[in-house]
């Protein structure tokens, strides 16, 4: 069962960031009764899975006129002490695939990189293990950075 985190960072990432735009601004108490959660869980899922190591910056005023401004980064406009987003960190659960994926969505690589990406690891197919196809996209993703 997914955690309510998982289901705010999901809608604004599929709802917010559909029309590809770089950057939203909603009220949070809205979003909050969208969503049937409380505002300190907007707060909580903002802080933790939109930072700029994943490829976002979160701007905010409070009071009356508050807002959210959520900013999708991309991987040569991080404004932090990193000079390159981070890969979302290994975890179990998650395959090559999904990883080519979750850099293709937070628009860390290109869809063409995404392609070639895929195609690599399809055509090591099962001679290579999960863990070292992960490893390989890693490898790949640091390379690319290492251009710009």
């Amino acid at each position: 069962m997914r955690n309510i985190a998982d289901a705010i960072e999901e809608f604004i990432i599929s709802e917010l960031f559909a029309n590809e735009q770089d950057a939203v601004s909603v009220k949070r108490s809205q979003l909050a009764e969208k969503l049937s959660c409380a505002p300190s869980q907007i707060t909580y899922t903002l802080t933790t899975r939109f930072t700029p190591e994943r490829g976002y910056e979160v701007e905010s005023k409070r009071g009356n006129g508050g807002f959210i401004r959520i900013i999708r980064l991309h991987p040569h406009q991080s404004s932090t002490a990193a000079a390159h987003p981070a890969l979302p960190a290994a975890r179990e659960d998650k395959s090559s695939d999904q990883l080519v994926h979750a850099l293709l969505t937070h628009k860390m690589v290109t869809l063409r990189e995404a392609r070639l990406m895929e195609y690599f690891l399809q055509v090591l197919g099962d001679h290579v293990s999960e863990k070292d196809k992960e490893q390989l996209i890693r490898n790949a993703f640091q390379l690319l950075q290492e251009d710009e």
